[in-house]
C-alpha cells in the first residue's frame, strides 16, 4: 500500500515539472496587441520619409512652375525672330509676313510685370519699334526688299533687347557689308555658319560675326 502511495505521489510531481511555462508566450501577445492598438491610434505615424519628401518636391514643382508663368522671358520673341530671319534668307516673301506676324502678336502677349520700373520702361521704348517693324514685314507679303528694310530695324532692336535683358540660347551678332549701299547692317543668328537674310540666294554666305552671346 505505502509503495502505491509512493508511486502516485512521484508521478504527480513528474507531471507538474514536465508542464510548459505557457506565461512568457501570453505577455509578448499582450505587447503586441498593445503595439497594434497604439498604431491604430495614431494613424499619422504610418507616413514614411520617402513619402513626405515625395509631398514637399511636389509641392516645390508647383511653384517653380507658378514662378515660371509670370518671369519675363526674351525665349518667345526670339524664336519668332529667327523664324522671320531664315524665311528672309530663303526669299520667302510669304513666310517672312508669317513670321512677321507671329513676332508682333508674342511682343503684344510678353508679361513684363516682374520686371522693375527701369526696365519696363527700356523694354517698352525696345518693343514699340519692334512691333511697327514687325507689322510692317507682315503686311509686306510679295516686297521682300521692303521687309527686308524694316528687319534691318528690326535686327538692330532685337540687338538691344538682348544687351539689355539677355538671352537663353547660343547667339550670333553677324554683320553683312554689302547691304544698303555698301552701309552694312547687322542681324541675329542662331548658327555660327553665315547665312545671309539680306542678300539671300545672291549672297547667301556674304558677311562675318561680330559677337557672340
Amino acid at each position: 500500500m505505502k509503495n502505491i502511495i509512493v508511486i502516485v505521489i512521484v508521478g504527480f510531481v513528474f507531471s507538474a515539472c514536465s508542464k510548459p511555462k505557457t506565461e512568457p508566450v501570453e505577455n509578448t501577445e499582450s505587447q503586441s496587441e498593445i503595439i497594434k492598438d497604439s498604431t491604430k491610434d495614431n494613424p499619422g505615424s504610418q507616413v514614411s520619409d520617402s513619402e513626405s519628401s515625395e509631398v514637399m518636391a511636389k509641392t516645390d514643382e508647383k511653384m517653380e512652375a507658378e514662378i515660371a508663368k509670370t518671369a519675363f522671358s526674351t525665349k518667345a520673341i526670339i524664336k519668332d525672330y529667327l523664324m522671320l530671319k531664315n524665311s528672309l534668307a530663303k526669299d520667302d516673301s510669304k513666310a517672312a509676313a508669317s513670321a512677321g506676324k507671329m513676332l508682333f502678336e508674342t511682343m503684344k502677349k510678353t508679361d513684363i510685370n516682374q520686371l522693375d520700373a527701369k526696365k519696363k520702361s527700356v523694354y517698352k521704348e525696345i518693343a514699340e519699334s519692334m512691333e511697327e517693324n514687325a507689322e510692317h514685314i507682315a503686311a509686306g507679303t510679295g516686297s521682300i526688299e521692303h521687309q527686308r528694310e524694316h528687319f534691318d530695324m528690326l535686327s538692330k532692336d532685337v540687338n538691344d533687347l538682348i544687351e539689355t535683358f539677355g538671352s537663353e540660347q547660343k547667339l550670333y551678332k553677324d554683320f553683312c557689308p554689302m547691304y544698303n549701299d555698301n552701309k552694312g547692317a547687322i542681324w541675329i543668328s542662331e548658327k555660327k555658319e553665315i547665312v545671309n537674310p539680306y542678300q539671300g540666294s545672291k549672297m547667301l554666305t556674304c558677311g562675318s560675326i561680330q559677337k557672340e552671346w
